[in-house]
């Protein structure tokens, strides 16, 4: 790549990267997660940390460090659920380190506590609730608190004559929990240590990546990084060394403790052993997709051209396949494109073709009187190809008596009062067309999807790389110490942890994709969705319209016979270009249009080309036109069933330490929960 061409890639892309950054900030802006920041009620633990020390006695001294953001918060709180498996909370104090003074204690229950003050005490819900005054209900800020308390008769113990065992088992933070905490650090000091620590057994329960474990014979430290909202989290420590002269006795031996934390650790293990092995398998099989995808459209990038021959094919004067060809598949290779192959725009002109089609095979007979079109059904569908069969039972639907005349607005009526059977009548017809193509060969269905894939690579490769594009910048942006609070309580906590995880684990199969859609982009214009034989027909009938439409430029032998010209103006009518071959052969049979030439016999013989040319012979000087009217009858019925459908569906709807397990959760324990206000 030249220089100047490098400068011109790059200017290109800081662009698109400066409005992706402009467009985040937008969106988080209009979504009103910055504001919310700033200006609204929230708080953000950056640390929380837990000094546990247990004494001989079975109580539990706690210190709790909290630093946290504050925003517009006047009080903060920390409770606990008043139970009969733990004594008595005391000794509660709040010291404000950020200004290192002790908080006053006040004796009364406060929604919004007095700034410098606190309360402890069982409040009217059943908990036992510390609450503080911050001093920060209009402003935001970064605090950090300290607060103290001991709890009585949280030991556990099992006085059997074998396996004694005693245990601390507290729920630090239960389900209620309303502040997220982007660290967790604790130590819990036993009142001695043990003489062999094979003896001493702790599990933690909560998120799957914490990490507990034992550092001395007296000391077990754990910790939890980004634990967010309304997570649990508690601590299980279990000694065979008697070392805490009063606990609380238990019928469970320590045989069932210890299945009970193998049976939650297990089906932990397993849970994510299973997702990790979906998720390699899924991960695996995208990237070989994509490269299998790749090399198959590398392949077909190679090839010259997309190997049709086409030839020079201007006029052709025969109806392709004779007899076996119906005017639904002539329209669809007629109209066909690569891009688009639904007919339903033109499905009133190929309606009228096969209604034509019918009365030419004498399955009904048409009629005008003035400018009304009435229609006799003559004889039951046998025989008919399922696409014009479909029409037939149209008909039927709106009449369902044989040789009854009924005026066209009928087909009206019927699409009104049965608005979904016509609609699937309107759907089969196209649908029998569709398939009946390919079951002749004459669309290559691996290759129409193939091109589809093909087509829509280049749109689906610009918004991948868009989307990568925005969700980088997007991460980076949060990084921004101004946005990563709003990030936060958009994300979560731990918004970057998964980010980077996620990212590294999807860049192999991202890359795969975007280079598979970037080769089927290249790919386009070497796919044939006719085959041989298909491009072939489609010439005929292309071939046969222009022959048609230019007939009269013939001489006297160009000219078909009238019994050829009723088959003519059958598909002629589906190729929306009647009027024209009407006009063209009254200059080369002007005798048709003289009113002496249809006698009884003529107009039986020739019964469409006389329906088709009536205007002409007995309302000269009028606009109407029989096969218009077919065509506008047909319009107005199929808009009518649209729009009958659209209406009604509108009104219808681990041991020696080790990580943390999704166990736990035992009833008796504390809850214990944090929250502002």
């Amino acid at each position: 790549m030249k220089k100047k061409d490098l400068k011109k890639f790059l200017k290109k892309r800081l662009i698109r990267y400066f409005w992706i950054f402009i467009f985040v900030i937008i969106l988080l802006i209009l979504s009103g997660r910055i504001f919310t920041a700033w200006f609204s009620k929230y708080q953000i633990m950056n640390h929380l940390d837990y000094n546990i020390t247990l004494n001989e006695d079975g109580s539990a001294t706690i210190v709790e460090t909290w630093d946290v953001n504050i925003s517009h918060t006047n009080t903060l709180f920390r409770n606990f659920e008043v139970s009969n498996k733990y004594g008595d909370i005391d000794n509660v104090s709040v010291k404000d380190l950020t200004t290192n003074k002790n908080l006053k204690q006040i004796y009364k229950e406060m929604y919004h506590v007095t700034t410098d003050c606190f309360y402890a005490m069982n409040i009217e819900s059943g908990k036992y609730e510390i609450a503080w005054g911050t001093g920060m209900e209009d402003k935001n800020g970064r605090k950090t608190y300290q607060i103290t308390y001991t709890v009585s008769d949280v030991i556990d113990g099992y006085d059997g004559y074998t396996n004694r065992y005693q245990e601390f088992y507290w729920k630090l933070l239960d389900l209620n929990n309303e502040i997220p905490v982007k660290k967790v650090t604790g130590t819990i000091k036993l009142p001695k240590a043990v003489e062999n620590k094979e003896n001493l057994k702790v599990w933690g329960h909560g998120p799957l990546n914490g990490k507990i474990e034992i550092t001395s014979n007296d000391t077990i430290n754990f910790d939890i990084k980004n634990l967010g909202k309304w997570k649990m989290l508690e601590i299980r420590v279990l000694t065979l060394e008697q070392m805490f002269n009063s606990f609380r006795g238990t019928s469970r031996n320590i045989e069932e403790i210890l299945n009970e934390e193998n049976n939650w650790s297990n089906e932990t293990n397993n849970i994510t052993e299973t997702f990790y092995e979906m998720l390699a398998i899924i991960y695996i099989i995208a990237i070989i997709i994509n490269i299998k995808e790749s090399i198959k459209f590398y392949k077909i990038t190679k090839n010259k051209d997309d190997g049709i021959i086409h030839r020079d094919l201007k006029y052709f004067r025969d109806i392709p396949r004779e007899g076996n060809s119906t005017p639904p598949e002539a329209a669809y290779l007629y109209y066909f494109e690569k891009d688009n192959d639904d007919l339903k725009e033109k499905q009133s002109n190929i309606v009228s073709s096969i209604l034509l089609d019918l009365a030419l095979k004498k399955y009904i007979e048409l009629r005008t009187e003035g400018e009304k079109v009435y229609i006799t059904i003559l004889k039951d569908s046998d025989g008919l190809n399922e696409d014009e069969k479909s029409i037939y039972n149209l008909l039927k639907g709106a009449n369902k008596k044989l040789n009854e005349e009924f005026e066209i607005k009928e087909i009206n009526k019927f699409a009104k009062k049965d608005y979904y059977k016509y609609s699937e009548l309107i759907n089969k017809m196209i649908n029998e067309a569709r398939e009946s193509i390919y079951r002749q060969k004459l669309v290559d269905k691996a290759n129409k999807k193939a091109y589809i894939k093909s087509k829509n690579a280049k749109d689906t490769y610009s918004f991948v790389l868009w989307l990568v594009q925005f969700i980088i910048i997007g991460f980076l942006v949060g990084l921004i110490p101004i946005f990563e609070k709003a990030y936060i309580l958009t994300f979560g906590i731990g918004f970057k942890g998964t980010f980077i995880t996620n990212f590294i684990m999807l860049f192999p199969v991202v890359i795969t994709l975007l280079l598979k859609l970037k080769i089927r982009s290249k790919a386009q214009n070497k796919i044939s969705v006719l085959t041989q034989k298909g491009t072939e027909e489609q010439e005929e009938w292309k071939g046969l319209a222009n022959y048609l439409e230019d007939f009269s430029a013939f001489d006297k032998k160009g000219v078909p016979e009238l019994v050829l010209w009723e088959k003519y103006l059958v598909y002629a009518t589906a190729f929306g270009m009647a009027d024209k071959v009407i006009k063209q052969m009254k200059a080369k049979y002007p005798e048709v249009f003289v009113e002496e030439y249809w006698s009884d016999e003529q107009k039986n013989k020739y019964q469409v080309l006389n329906f088709a040319t009536n205007n002409i012979i007995y309302y000269s000087g009028t606009s109407y036109s029989p096969i218009e009217s077919i065509s506008k009858s047909a319009n107005s019925a199929y808009k009518t069933s649209l729009s009958e459908i659209a209406r009604h569906s509108s009104s219808s709807g681990s041991g020696g330490g080790g990580g943390f397990s999704g166990g736990g959760r035992r009833p008796e324990v504390a809850e214990a929960g944090m929250g502002g206000r």
